[in-house]
């Protein structure tokens, strides 16, 4: 396994940039030791997603954390994605411990101590904040895709993540104006939000593929009523993730679509761009 994940492991651009700036500035070991806290943070993502066995396509480490991108169109359950996300930040429960033992070597001291104590906090407070892409945005957003049709959810998470980033952002200009690597991490965030609010209509559309592609019917029902002249999309922005749905149109309580079979049915060309009434009447 160990292997694997070094072969998936990729470095985004900027975090050489900000690896340059520690370096330069003479933060050579703040930045060495965060840059391996962040590794073993990911490979901890990595390792949970590979014992479910998902598809681990790569590693990404960026300035803020990493990400452990996994394929899209597989479907996976609440309690494992949850688990996943939460194994990155219980890397941290044990890292503490990992101090002593590194202790024996020459150049390893009490400073050197406290910094990587402090760096490990830092990481694991900051990974939890309510950001998206950080590791507390993420968990956010699989309590609002709980609670949330698919699409609403994603919306709101961007929304509250942005919300926490101005907030952030205020309390780093009073407390840290100067922290030039928190400010190119903020600015990064920034851009990941701008960039997943633009590619909502893409997430939106591949999840309603990975509905009409479902093999296993998933246990939790969800029934929908809709007007007879509702859009199919309008029916579709309805939909929840791991949830099948009846949909009923008012007034024709004897009829039920499947929401399955409507998914299927739009990206055959037999549903686009129409109403459920007419759906129903084809």
């Amino acid at each position: 396994m160990i292997n694997f994940l070094i072969s998936k492991i990729r470095i985004h651009p900027l975090l050489w940039l900000v690896i340059a700036a520690g370096i330069v500035t003479g933060h050579f070991w703040e930045t060495a030791i965060a840059f391996i806290i962040v590794l073993i943070h990911e490979c901890g993502h990595a390792a949970a997603a590979l014992y479910f066995g998902w598809n681990v396509t790569s590693i990404e480490l960026l300035p803020f954390g990493g990400v452990a991108k996994i394929d899209e169109e597989e479907e996976h359950s609440f309690r494992q994605e949850c688990l996943v996300v939460l194994a990155g930040p219980l890397q941290h429960v044990w890292l503490p411990l990992l101090s002593p033992v590194l202790s024996v070597l020459p150049f390893w001291d009490g400073t050197m101590h406290q910094l990587f104590i402090n760096q490990n906090n830092a990481l694991l407070l900051f990974n939890m904040l309510p950001i998206w892409p950080l590791d507390g945005g993420r968990l956010l957003h699989l309590f609002l895709q709980k609670n949330y049709p698919f699409k609403s959810a994603y919306e709101k998470v961007l929304l509250l993540s942005l919300t926490a980033l101005m907030l952030f952002s205020l309390i780093t200009l009073y407390f840290l104006p100067f922290s030039a690597n928190l400010w190119i991490v903020i600015l990064f965030i920034l851009l990941s939000l701008y960039k997943e609010r633009r590619a909502l209509s893409f997430r939106f559309l591949r999840f309603l593929l990975a509905i009409s592609r479902r093999k296993k019917p998933c246990p939790k029902i969800r029934n929908l009523i809709v007007q007879p002249d509702t859009p199919i999309l309008s029916v579709f922005s309805k939909f929840y993730r791991n949830a099948e749905h009846r949909i009923k149109i008012e007034g024709n309580a004897r009829k039920t679509i499947d929401g399955r079979a409507l998914a299927s049915a739009y990206f055959s060309g037999r549903a686009a761009g129409t109403t459920v009434d007419e759906y129903v009447s084809d």
